[in-house]
């Protein structure tokens, strides 16, 4: 009895174990199950623990799944720190790669201690290849030393309205501890993208490496295969094809480890720009994942030109030290609004805001202010107004704020009444002296009548012998 009740015992033991280690296994096994069975994320079938869709032209997320959970956001991390480098250093400045910027865990064959370097390649390797030494000696270069660094990062994305996010590294190599969302991330990579240095480098496909005092010159390419198109081995050891999107217009992804990736790209959909973010994805898995969010975007987007380029504002600037006073502005390019479904174009407003202090001299095609585009009374947009004519600077009257149009009828009016005061002044003498004239002749007449009396007496008096 009793050995039937041990056999049992052990047979549970088993069976416990074997539960276990199913469960383990499972669990391991989980993400690539659930991507190849559909797990369904707010409508899109995809694997990212969290994910956003964010719209630049409006400003706004048109879909989210987790958006605003944290996650280590890898490489993506580049992204604030080359934004903050880019607006703080000259591109074309050569600094010396410091013992510091190395790390041991980061076997990179690019940059060496006392290799001397552009910042500009520095930029290019951090944005195109996530090259940890590059962001880290761009931090160092920026701030004088990483963790100082780090206090700029974490100020910038509070400015940028990121709530989610802490940053402890310039890089995110080897989860540093960093964190933000989705939602975080896709605000950060608006602001990187309307940096013109860091747009143009992550628009390109590859860079011409300048030679160095350690390195010869070389070729590298992007690492986003949305971009250049290529294969990439998943986390499971096969290869997985990635076509281009022609659609893609920038894009990053950060590996944490062999396993675990974060991905930003953005994509040009029906004329507005669309933001894409996904973290905590799996690598090989992420491209697809992003490829299905960019889908997505296209099927939401309702793109309305709410401004068409070249409309000219009934409204004009008002222009200071000017030749004329007032200057008109005509928008610089079509301003677009992301409708959703339902959503009615009656709900669009669009006011022109010119700059306060405009002085002259302007010339056609300068900035003069922003028409805003308000949704439902919510500015969500806005487009340059330029001017549409040059205004040179005016008189010495533009001070006081008289054009030179009407300065110069006021020097016309007043040339007039000068010439009316002389001419009258010139008749008035001359009055006055025929006037002065007349008298001295008519005095003269009763002189010489007074006197002619006199001198015929004169001449009949006899003389005395």
């Amino acid at each position: 009895m009793k050995k039937t009740e041990s056999k049992g015992k052990r047979s549970i033991r088993i069976i416990l174990v074997v539960i276990v280690v199913l469960a383990i296994v499972l669990l391991y096994c989980i993400g690539p199950m659930a991507y190849v069975f559909g797990a369904t994320r707010n409508g899109v079938d995809m694997w990212a623990g969290g994910a956003a869709i964010y719209i630049d032209e409006s400003n706004s997320f048109v879909w989210d799944y987790n958006g605003d959970a944290q996650y280590d956001p890898d490489s993506l991390t580049m992204l604030l720190t080359c934004l903050i480098a880019a607006e703080q250093l000259n591109m074309d400045e050569t600094v010396t790669i410091s013992a510091a910027a190395i790390d041991d865990s980061d076997q990179s064959r690019w940059l060496k201690e006392g290799e001397e370097i552009t910042v500009d390649a520095l930029m290019h390797l951090s944005l195109m290849s996530s090259n940890n030494r590059a962001a880290r000696m761009l931090a160092i270069a920026t701030a004088g030393s990483e963790e100082e660094f780090v206090k700029l990062m974490n100020e910038r994305a509070l400015q940028l309205g990121c709530t989610k996010s802490e940053f402890y590294n310039a890089t995110g190599h080897l989860n540093g501890g960093n964190y933000s969302s989705a939602k975080d991330m896709c605000l950060i990579a608006e602001a990187a993208l309307e940096n013109d240095t860091i747009r143009k480098i992550l628009n390109e496909k590859s860079y011409e490496f300048p030679a160095t005092n350690i390195h010869p010159a070389t070729q590298i390419d992007s690492s986003n295969l949305l971009m250049t198109g290529g294969t990439v081995k998943n986390y499971e050891g096969k290869s997985v094809t990635v076509k281009e999107d022609p659609s893609v217009i920038a894009g990053v992804e950060g590996v944490n480890g062999a396993k675990r990736t974060a991905t930003f790209e953005a994509a040009e959909i029906n004329g507005v720009t669309a933001i894409i973010v996904a973290l905590k994805d799996y690598v090989g898995y992420d491209y697809a994942d992003v490829s299905k969010l960019i889908a997505h975007s296209q099927s939401m987007i309702q793109p309305y030109k709410a401004l068409e380029k070249d409309t000219v504002f009934d409204k004009k600037a008002k222009v200071k030290n000017g030749a004329v006073t007032k200057v008109s502005g005509k928008a610089g390019e079509d301003g677009y609004v992301n409708l959703l479904e339902g959503a009615s174009a009656s709900l669009i407003l669009v006011e022109p805001v010119f700059n306060e202090d405009l002085k002259a001299p302007i010339a056609k095609g300068d900035v003069i202010g922003k028409a805003v585009i308000y949704l439902a009374d919510v500015p969500v947009t806005y487009v340059d107004i330029v001017a549409t004519d040059s205004v040179e600077e005016g008189w010495i009257f533009s001070k006081i704020g008289i054009p030179n149009f009407v300065a110069l009828i006021i020097m016309i009016v007043l040339g007039v009444i000068l010439i009316a005061v002389i001419v009258l002044g010139t008749i008035v003498r001359n009055k006055k002296a025929k006037a002065r004239a007349r008298r001295a002749a008519r005095i003269k007449e009763i002189a010489m009548k007074q006197l002619a009396p006199e001198k015929e007496s004169g001449l009949t008096k006899p003389k005395h012998v």
